[in-house]
């Protein structure tokens, strides 16, 4: 006689569950190869935003050889001093390369693989402080690369007084990439030296005279071997309150000491290459090239130590120098 179990499941084809044991084989096996997958789904990802800040560099390249065919021949220098103090100081090399790159190329400032407080988004004037004679156009030395009412790359003066509800020191916000201003020197030549230092410019003048001339094309003996912008530390918004210069790029050391990167054994510095893809940061070099090289080696400067050709690509003379200031 028929049950009502033998209708609902006939013989030989009844419905059979998993049970624990096999539930918990299948996660396992998913678990496995998810964890086998993340590494390389993070590698990938590591890769593409490398790649994506090559990409940002070689416009940044493409942009400093129009630049100098537009300028007579001179590099666009870091930043631009009045004379008085880090609080009237401002980068002018990125607008300047903006301004051979079209709208919307501040974006191209950015490294995908950093913090976003380090994307380029302009820093107002502080309350009080007027923009320097000639900021928007002018001569070689008046010429910023700002447009009337831009928002400025400028850290000095009233920000550095900014303070939370709670009454702390607000942090500036870094910048991804740094450009190469005294090569080895540390900052500013001295006596003897060239006037403009070693590396691809420093300070100009805000007011028309010669402070730091920018570097002619002809000084750069092999621009292939010279090093042009980096990417760079985020020192300011992570460990060094205060710091100004966040468009620099340096390979020696200050008294400004920052925590360990990953690499064991180094330590990384107010305004040396970053090491953020893998270890290594993106150069540009003064011809046009971008290649990655890690962190290590581009600070490794000390002629004693195995870095003399390292040094030598700091510098715009291909020679080996001493820092003026600091320290290999």
């Amino acid at each position: 006689m028929l049950t009502l179990s033998d209708i609902r499941s006939p013989k030989g084809n009844r419905l059979k569950g998993f049970t624990l044991v096999e539930l918990l084989v299948v996660i396992s096996i998913i678990a496995l190869l998810i964890a086998l997958l993340l590494p390389a789904l993070a590698q990938a990802k590591a890769r593409a935003e490398a790649v994506a800040c090559e990409s940002n560099e070689s416009q940044m390249g493409l942009a400093m050889q129009e630049y100098l065919q537009t300028w007579k021949g001179f590099y666009p220098g870091n930043e631009v001093g009045s004379g008085v103090g880090i609080a009237s100081n401002f980068c002018v090399w990125v607008p300047r390369l903006m301004t051979m790159m079209g709208s919307g190329s501040a974006k191209l400032f950015y490294c995908p693989a950093r913090p976003i407080d380090m994307e380029y988004q302009g820093y107002l004037w502080p309350t009080g402080t007027f923009p320097p004679q000639g900021y928007a156009k002018g001569t070689i030395e008046l010429g910023f690369g700002y447009q009337k009412g831009q928002q400025v790359l400028f850290l000095g003066g009233q920000w550095l007084a900014q303070t939370d509800s709670l009454g702390r020191q607000l942090a500036l916000p870094a910048f991804s990439y740094g450009y190469n201003d005294w090569g080895t020197l540390g900052a500013f030549p001295q006596t003897g030296q060239s006037p403009y230092g070693e590396g691809l410019g420093g300070d100009i003048s805000a007011t028309g005279g010669q402070y730091y001339p920018q570097v002619p094309q002809s000084a750069v003996r092999d621009p292939a071997q010279m090093i042009a912008v980096t990417d760079r530390i985020d020192d300011a918004s992570h460990g060094l309150p205060g710091y100004p210069y966040i468009y620099n790029s340096d390979p020696t050391r200050s008294n400004e000491a920052l925590p360990d990167t990953s690499i064991p054994g180094v330590v990384q510095w107010a305004e040396w290459p970053g090491s953020i893809h893998e270890g290594d940061s993106n150069v540009l070099f003064a011809d046009g090239h971008v290649a990655p090289y890690s962190q290590k080696d581009l600070t490794q400067v000390n002629p004693n130590q195995g870095g003399a050709r390292m040094n030598m690509m700091w510098n715009n003379d291909h020679a080996v120098h001493a820092p003026n200031t600091g320290f290999y």
